[in-house]
């Protein structure tokens, strides 16, 4: 029965890593098979299989508004030229693309993950470490894996804040405990996460020899690991002095300055510039006088706009309220089945933001507004390329989490796999806790909806077994975090905006190794809390 319950888990996998099928064809069979197990084993009604088909079409297309507002944002902003000048303003920070790599994937995705979340910081960082000469596939691949340990404060803490009402014992007491407690793993994920990424980079996209890889990497530790470890320090102070609604946010930024500061003035920064990944079609050089004068904040414009106005409709309670309840396409009791329901507040979406953000650099720029038409064409055609595999991923993904509305008794199909991992590690079970907070991120593409999932069944299990709950549920939090890379709609997404539509098979290979070394890291975590406890 676990073997059928894990269908959902392992099939994608296997379908897009080893017979290498475009996420599309993947997700369809996929979507298929689990629709048939839940229906003959979990014996789904016809009608609850139904309602979760449209809940994830519904849930699929507010995935895709933002996606259509991320292409928009980059193909206007490099229509203007904006993208260009940006790209001098990176280089003159450092021209070695492993600093670039820390910037770009490790202190500015926290800062966007912080803001917003979803998804919206890979798929708006990829597309710029494009910009700095990075092929495709390594900057869709650095960004889905820069873009996992801030999502415990995603979205101004969202997966705590919310992720954790499940809890027999919610309070905000509680999601001060554990996101201080994740705080304390971070200073040892953080830097890793850091020097993780710059290896991937090297090993995995250098065009150098082993040796000259190893060289390349240890040039780079120091600064990396220096970087990492003071995100880390910046997460432990604000989560406990300011709340952790804008730990990511600030932490983000604290490690974005730094990190700029040092690598201008060459502190603990290599000596030699390494671009032996560059893209051999970019030339820094090949930028227009009119790009090269623009000012450098002008450029920037349309993401501080964007920004800002993530964080204004995050922070400021009536701004949210009213985008909450305005043109609200919501779906509630879907086909008549309470339990089943799509929320979307279409004002409130990350998407309208980065969309007022193309609008931002058309007028900055003073460019011809035929230049935001033709962007946002070209990104609706895209995004409609990449729905026709995100609604069938989150068809799968609702009957999956939808699968304990069924007359057998069996519980949900994630609740079962939970319950067979807790009586296979019982006292062990600080080893475990990340891997199931990774399942229940891999399959939603969520840290909240993992930790809504899971977070119930994590604290039952702390209390059966007498392991500390804070502690379990803050495993939860770094395991779904980890998770979050191989999340099949995040790595469409990012497929898209990268375009390597029909590719996601290659990111999801050159993915999966840091993901699991991540994945270990967490559990060896686990299992030194363990040790120290007993």
């Amino acid at each position: 029965m676990i073997l059928l319950a894990l269908i959902a888990i392992v099939l994608p996998l296997v379908l897009l890593m080893v017979f290498r099928l475009p996420a599309r064809t993947t997700m369809i069979i996929s979507m298929l098979v689990v629709a048939a197990i839940a229906f003959a084993v979990w014996q789904m009604t016809p009608l609850a299989l139904g309602a979760s088909a449209l809940q994830g079409t519904h849930r699929a297309l507010t995935i895709g508004l933002i996606l259509f507002g991320a292409i928009t944002l980059v193909k206007t902003m490099q229509a203007t030229g904006a993208m260009d000048r940006i790209k001098l303003g990176l280089h003159a920070i450092s021209p070695d693309m492993r600093v670039q790599t820390i910037v770009v994937a490790f202190s500015f995705i926290a800062l966007l993950e912080g803001m917003s979340g979803f998804g919206t910081p890979a798929i708006i960082a990829a597309p710029l470490l494009m910009v700095l000469g990075f092929r495709p596939i390594a900057a869709a691949v650095l960004a889905l894996l820069g873009d996992t340990m801030a999502c415990t404060f995603g979205a101004v803490a969202t997966p705590l804040i919310v992720g954790l009402e499940n809890v027999p014992v919610y309070s905000k007491e509680l999601v001060t405990l554990v996101g201080a407690q994740v705080t304390l793993f971070d200073m040892v994920i953080a830097p890793l996460l850091a020097l993780g990424l710059v290896a991937t980079l090297i090993i995995s996209f250098g065009n150098q020899t082993r040796r000259q890889k190893f060289k390349s990497l240890l040039e780079i530790a120091p600064w990396a690991l220096f970087i990492g470890l003071v995100h880390a320090c910046a997460t432990v102070v604000f989560v406990r002095v300011i709340g952790p609604e804008l730990t990511s946010i600030l932490a983000g930024v604290t490690s974005l300055v730094v990190a700029s500061l040092t690598a201008r003035r060459g502190w603990l920064t290599p000596q030699t510039v390494w671009r032996h990944h560059a893209n051999p079609d970019h030339i820094v050089e090949e930028i227009s006088q009119a790009d090269a004068h623009m000012p450098l904040w002008k450029a920037w414009l349309p993401y501080i706009a964007a920004i800002v106005l993530l964080l204004v409709t995050r922070l400021i309670d009536p701004v949210k309220h009213f985008l909450n309840v305005t043109l609200d396409a919501s779906w509630q009791s879907i086909l008549g089945v309470e339990s089943i329901s799509s929320s979307w507040s279409i004002l409130y979406s990350p998407g309208i933001m980065l969309l007022i953000g193309a609008v931002v650099a058309i007028l900055v720029a003073n460019h011809s507004r035929s230049a935001l038409s033709q962007s946002a064409l070209g990104a609706l055609s895209a995004t409609a390329l990449a729905l026709s595999a995100l609604i069938p991923t989150l068809i799968m993904v609702q009957i999956f989490t939808n699968s304990g509305i069924n007359s057998s008794g069996l519980a949900s199909m994630p609740l079962y796999i939970a319950q067979t991992l807790a009586h296979s590690f019982d006292s062990l079970w600080l080893v475990a806790a990340p891997l199931l907070g990774a399942i229940g991120a891999l399959i939603a593409g969520s840290a909240t909806v993992s930790t809504l999932t899971m977070a119930p069944v994590q604290y039952s299990i702390a209390m059966d077994t007498g392991l500390p709950f804070v502690i379990v549920l803050a495993l939860q939090m770094i395991g779904a975090a980890a998770g979050n890379a191989l999340a099949i709609h995040n790595v469409v997404s990012a497929s898209v905006v990268v375009g390597l539509i029909h590719r996601e098979n290659t990111i999801m290979r050159r993915l999966f190794m840091p993901t699991l070394i991540y994945l270990a890291v967490t559990a060896l975590i686990g299992a030194v809390v363990l040790f120290i406890i007993r």
